[in-house]
């Protein structure tokens, strides 16, 4: 992208400006203009337009400006899932590139397992390309099996909840407490949940969840393969190792962003 445009330099400058103030706080012109090397005049013409803009407020009493909590706005309109997503694309993508199989990466959003990053349009192993906003079944994927495996008791009859009262296929099989129990166990006892043709007849999958470092449900990652290639012990036996691995690199990762953000 960078290489196909030119780059718009007043928005490259203002983006400076906001970095600055995030970092100083209250600021004068004078301050700011050598604080990001930008002559003063054309700090003033910055400011002024992200003063116009809702970015930035200047003090009347000695001309100081700061940022206000439109950026925050913006930021909190960041879904958490989104950002676990964006966190993991680039780990997902290594994982691919190793194993070959692609990859989805998915969330429990409002009732549902939705695929939020997806590698099958990077694999060459894959016969699908547009997998992002697709959702999975709860008790009958490998996405939803590892997520609920994951679950303490009472995120599990919050999740029960939701699902049920929002109706749809999955809440018949959240009704039924001895498949739920059955798949829970199996997960758990395998270490690694899976489905064998139950979202796609020619398709199976592994999954594992991702969890944050309070040991929170975040999502799940599964390897795709078609079914005829390998069973799910054979998936695993194969794969498991450097799967995990990225799971485990996700984790950190999502840690680490977590623990930035608790710090600004």
């Amino acid at each position: 992208m960078t290489g196909s445009y030119k780059n718009v330099r007043a928005l490259g400058r203002g983006l400076q400006i906001i970095e600055a103030l995030g970092e100083l706080g209250w600021s004068s012109p004078q301050i700011l203009s050598k604080a990001v090397g930008i002559d003063r005049t054309t700090v003033y013409r910055l400011l002024s337009t992200l003063i116009d803009q809702g970015f930035i407020v200047r003090r009347e009493e000695d001309g100081a400006v700061s940022l206000t909590s439109k950026l925050s706005q913006i930021a909190d309109g960041i879904k958490t899932n989104d950002l676990h997503a964006q966190i993991a694309a680039p780990y997902i993508r290594e994982l691919t590139s190793e194993v070959l199989w692609p990859s989805d990466f998915a969330s429990f959003v409002l009732g549902e397992v939705v695929i939020k990053y997806s590698t099958h349009n990077i694999s060459p192993m894959s016969i699908h390309h547009a997998m992002i906003g697709k959702s999975r079944r709860l008790l009958r994927s490998a996405l939803g099996k590892a997520i609920i495996s994951a679950m303490t008791e009472r995120e599990l009859e919050a999740m029960r909840a939701i699902v049920c009262s929002a109706g749809g296929p999955d809440a018949g099989d959240l009704g039924n407490e001895a498949l739920v129990r059955r798949t829970i166990d199996k997960v758990r006892r395998d270490g690694f949940a899976s489905s064998v043709a139950e979202t796609e007849r020619k398709i199976s999958a592994i999954a594992q969840p991702v969890l944050s470092a309070k040991g929170h449900v975040v999502g799940a990652l599964n390897l795709v393969y078609f079914t005829t290639a390998m069973s799910p012990e054979e998936a695993a036996r194969r794969y498991l190792e450097p799967f995990a691995a990225c799971i485990g690199r996700i984790e950190k990762a999502i840690a680490a962003e977590r623990a930035a953000l608790s710090v600004t």
